[in-house]
């Protein structure tokens, strides 16, 4: 006797296809304080145009702000600091513009691996300090660390041939990298203190 549960036993062994790495983390634009400082002075405009907007439909009572400052400056004559203001004002809008098309920057490094894991250089000095302070005559290290460079400043009880060590471990604890960057190595003794 035998039992049929009438579904099908010769499954599919293939391997699930992998999920796709993550992409590279980006720091904010260039444009820092001067985007929300803008966008705070276009809400403030906004509002005093939907307070004016709803004076002149009667749901509120008063006068309208902008045709009083409009009637304010009407009758103004020419001024010779207007031109220069104005060409001012227009360069600081093009460099407005044109810092906000730059490109963000990038602070992250990403590991010699398809995982799409990536490293701050922050975390990397850390590792170049770790890396030189387990170097036998290093009494302290610290680092420094851009995408492009690593400046590791060793305090040693000797200077003699301890910079290519320290190199070397830096080296090769970085070398997880996709792409390390250079290592630069200061020394400095307790003599020159």
């Amino acid at each position: 006797m035998s039992l049929d549960t009438g579904r099908d036993t010769s499954q599919s062994t293939s391997a699930p296809t992998p999920m796709r790495a993550a992409t590279q983390k980006s720091g904010s634009g260039p444009i820092g304080v001067i985007g929300p400082l803008l966008a705070v002075l276009l809400l403030a405009l906004g509002a005093l145009l939907l307070r004016d907007a709803l004076v002149a439909a009667g749901a509120f009572q008063g006068r309208q702000w902008l045709p009083s400052a409009v009637d304010a400056l009407d009758g103004f004559a020419p001024v010779r600091w207007v031109i220069p203001a104005g060409i001012v004002v227009a360069l600081i809008g093009l460099w407005l513009v044109i810092t906000a098309l730059r490109p963000r920057s990038r602070k992250t490094l990403p590991l010699a691996s398809r995982s799409g894991v990536f490293l701050h250089t922050r975390d990397v000095a850390r590792l170049a300090s770790s890396a030189a302070s387990a170097v036998d005559g290093v009494l302290s290290a610290s680092s420094t660390a851009t995408r492009k460079r690593v400046t590791v400043a060793v305090q040693a009880t000797a200077e003699t041939g301890l910079r290519e060590s320290v190199t070397s471990a830096v080296t090769e604890r970085l070398s997880a990298l996709q792409s390390p960057p250079r290592v630069n190595v200061t020394m400095r003794t307790p003599k020159e203190n």
